[in-house]
């Protein structure tokens, strides 16, 4: 799998050409919006003075002229918007994809299906709805990866349950108990979910305090889960948790895993006054990506797991 360095190559030698002409754009547009915006200032610098000299109908075209030039600007710049998304998503956003695996597939439009987010055991109410979006799905050797960012929905009037990157990864072998990873300093949602699926004696204990003060294990086999959370499993996660301060968890069923990451922040979407030449600006795109498919390169490489479970 390709790495952060190798993707930094790659951005300065092919992806900033790409980039370029996307952000002429974005500049020519924004220099539009300041002009209307220098227009509208000094309209407002005439109905101030049309008010002090009482001129009314100087006073009542300046307000509708005022209103006008506001309504075009902001209206230009959603259509902007839409134009610098469509181009990000469609031109941009497959191309570092097939950089980090040429087997993928990106549908901007379209989500994980409901069933998905029931099975993976994450949520402790029913879940009513699941709207989402940026789908994208690799495929690793044998492991498939799928995400996309999502809103889970509870019935009944109430916030939603979940906001945030939904992932699944699908494995050729299966674990053979369940182990789930929830954060320690959780609100009522783990602690209700906690209690729902095991209770206090199914803990998991492990010998990583950094990990424990952080998350704690529930698990039906201790051995198991102890196989899954190796060293670098551990350090994996406690290093992208303390980079987004988010707080993660995870299942473990069947031949699935299946991780819900937080985040209030939308990932893949672009930003009027930010500069697509800014690494910082692709980074936030592609970093979230190796570290959910690193987490699962981890899984796939640690042979104790699956010498435990028959074939």
């Amino acid at each position: 799998m390709q790495n952060f360095v190798d993707f930094q190559n790659f951005y300065k030698s092919e992806l900033k050409e790409f980039l370029q002409p996307i952000e002429d754009y974005r500049i020519k547009r924004i220099r539009i919006f300041k002009r209307i915006q220098y227009i509208a200032i000094f309209s407002v610098i005439m109905l101030v003075v049309s008010l002090k000299w009482g001129n009314v109908l100087t006073c009542v075209l300046s307000g509708v002229f005022i209103i006008a030039m506001e309504g075009f600007a902001f209206e230009s710049l959603g259509k902007t918007n839409e134009v610098l998304t469509h181009a990000y998503k469609n031109r941009i956003i497959p191309k570092f994809l097939g950089f980090i695996n040429p087997e993928n597939s990106y549908i901007p439009n379209q989500k994980i299906s409901k069933a998905i987010f029931e099975k993976s055991l994450l949520f402790p109410h029913e879940i009513n709805e699941v709207h989402g979006e940026d789908y994208m799905r690799f495929k690793f050797g044998d492991i498939d990866i799928m995400f996309c960012e999502s809103e889970v929905t509870s019935y009944g009037p109430s916030v939603p349950m979940f906001k945030g990157i939904f992932m699944s990864a699908t494995f050729n072998k299966s674990f053979s108990s369940k182990t789930f990873i929830f954060p320690k300093k959780g609100t009522s949602f783990f602690r209700k979910l906690r209690f729902k699926l095991f209770g206090s004696s199914y803990h998991i204990q492990l010998e990583d305090p950094d990990f424990e003060k952080e998350f704690i294990v529930l698990g039906e086999n201790q051995v198991e889960s102890r196989y899954i959370l190796t060293t670098s499993l551990m350090q994996r996660i406690l290093d992208y948790k303390r980079k987004l301060k988010a707080e993660l968890a995870f299942s473990f069923i069947s031949n699935k895993l299946y991780c819900t990451i937080p985040s209030a922040k939308n990932l893949f979407e672009t930003a009027l006054f930010d500069s697509f030449m800014d690494y910082r600006f692709i980074s936030q795109s592609y970093e979230p990506i190796m570290l959910y498919a690193g987490i699962v390169e981890d899984l796939n490489l640690n042979l104790r797991i699956w010498s435990t479970n028959k074939e």
